[in-house]
């Protein structure tokens, strides 16, 4: 597939984007480098295309459905040359910023417009263009509400049979 041409450096804003573990609370390590980071994805094959012809690394997603694909996007917390890198900005539909306990709550399948900025690049590994996670804008919160619901055992009588057990929320529960 060709890809769009340009010199130098631009930003692209990509609209109506879905999210997925998006990680822009605090930087994460992963592979040796700091970074903030989201994936986008799409079921779409015309807005697959779109994203690889605007330079963006698309892989399919056969396990999670034959017709999906993400993009992962990183913003490093370091430039090259050892330059601390702002965090991604992260607003919502008005363009208010988010509270750092809000940008915890940005779950999958939340609707974003993003901001990318995407540059040249020409060294000993070769040649071709960088992307990076600038800006969020989410239309759409989904809120992540992972890790609220507590799991505990059963509690079993002397003879072996299960007791009912209090879950964390005082209902009864059996969970065998």
């Amino acid at each position: 597939m060709s890809k769009a041409e340009f010199k130098g450096a631009r930003q692209l804003l990509l609209k109506d984007v879905h999210l997925q573990y998006t990680k822009v609370a605090r930087v994460v390590t992963y592979q040796g480098e700091t970074q903030w980071e989201t994936s986008i994805v799409t079921d779409d094959p015309k807005v697959a295309q779109d994203w690889e012809f605007n330079h963006l690394n698309v892989r399919g997603m056969p396990k999670l459905a034959p017709t999906t694909w993400t993009v992962s996007l990183k913003r490093k917390q370091f430039t090259a040359d050892g330059t601390e890198n702002e965090p991604v900005r992260v607003v919502h539909a008005d363009k208010s910023k988010f509270s750092d306990a809000d940008l915890r709550r940005i779950g999958n399948n939340s609707v974003a417009n993003i901001i990318l900025w995407q540059g040249e690049y020409d060294n000993k590994w070769g040649k071709g263009v960088t992307t990076s996670l600038t800006a969020i804008q989410v239309t759409t919160l989904v809120p992540y509400e992972g890790g609220r619901t507590e799991v505990d055992f059963d509690t079993f009588g002397p003879d072996g049979d299960a007791v009912i057990a209090t879950g964390t929320a005082g209902e009864e529960v059996d969970i065998f």
